[in-house]
């Protein structure tokens, strides 16, 4: 597993893409039963889309990420890399705090994992 991502990334910015290309190609990558798929990655995307459309009225509703993925977590399979995904971004959603430059970098670094992980041919 790469190792975990400073909460600095959400003040600072992304300075190396280094890291989020590993998690981006860790989670692509296994038996297709732990992979993270890509319609799981891509429905939390598109929460995080929808806060990012509206930051104003919707910035309350960063906090519910972390259960989103929570509830993806326990629907899958003991083992799946939708765990480490979690254990991944949540302190990542905790530290926004509604703050809508860490909110910007936030959704700059999932983009780039989605990214990542869509080139790593993630299923």
């Amino acid at each position: 597993m790469p190792k975990k991502i400073p909460l600095t990334v959400l003040s600072e910015g992304i300075t190396d893409l280094t890291l989020l290309a590993e998690w981006g190609g860790y989670l692509a990558k296994g038996h297709p039963d732990k992979a993270l798929t890509t319609s799981q990655i891509r429905r939390f995307f598109g929460a995080v889309k929808r806060i990012q459309a509206d930051f104003a009225q919707l910035k309350s509703e960063i906090l519910l990420l972390e259960p989103k993925l929570a509830y993806a977590v326990g629907r899958s399979k003991e083992g799946a890399k939708i765990g480490e995904f979690y254990t991944m971004m949540s302190p990542l959603i905790r530290d926004i705090n509604q703050d809508k430059t860490k909110f910007k970098n936030f959704v700059s670094l999932f983009e780039a994992i989605v990214a990542y992980h869509k080139a790593a041919n993630g299923k």
